[in-house]
């Protein structure tokens, strides 16, 4: 009885597959949607180009920011994949001989998977952070400071989530 237990639960970890198709699914939906704002991005610029309107530039510029937010999002839904499917199911051996893969996608641990994560998404939250601060307009030199502020704590966050080497 105790052997027949053991290899249903070791098999349970199977259902992770799941996760995995959906977080790829998933990425491949926020991909396109990249796409969509790529071309909306084309039809501002063209915008631009034929006016030269400042209100046109800076939706031109929120649309670039929230370009590269989404296909960072994209990236971390695949990262999220590949670490589910290295820890729970099998190695990527596509991954290991490739030279790309053996930079980002191999993942060893829970740690590891939570340390690529975390980086990006703290890419994404600075990508935030600049498209808050590009709206932003300081009324007094108190919200001027704390600006500063969040910009010490970002590049502050970007030094210790450095790898030491």
């Amino acid at each position: 009885m105790r052997p027949l237990f053991e290899r249903f639960l070791w098999n349970s970890r199977l259902t992770v597959i799941v996760g995995v198709f959906a977080c790829v699914v998933a990425a491949f939906a926020v991909f396109i949607m990249g796409i969509k704002d790529m071309l909306h991005m084309l039809e501002l610029l063209y915008a631009y180009v034929t006016s030269g309107s400042l209100d046109i530039r800076n939706d031109l510029v929120m649309v670039v920011v929230e370009i590269l937010d989404t296909f960072l999002l994209g990236s971390v839904l695949l990262i999220f994949a590949f670490g589910l499917y290295e820890l729970f199911i099998s190695n990527l051996q596509a991954a290991e001989d490739s030279v790309a893969g053996g930079k980002i996608l191999v993942i060893s641990s829970i740690d590891s998977l939570k340390s690529k994560l975390g980086k990006v998404i703290l890419m994404m939250l600075i990508i935030k952070v600049f498209s808050y601060f590009s709206e932003m307009k300081p009324t007094s030199m108190l919200e001027l400071l704390y600006m500063g502020i969040i910009v010490v704590l970002v590049a502050l966050a970007l030094m210790l989530s450095k790898d030491k080497k």
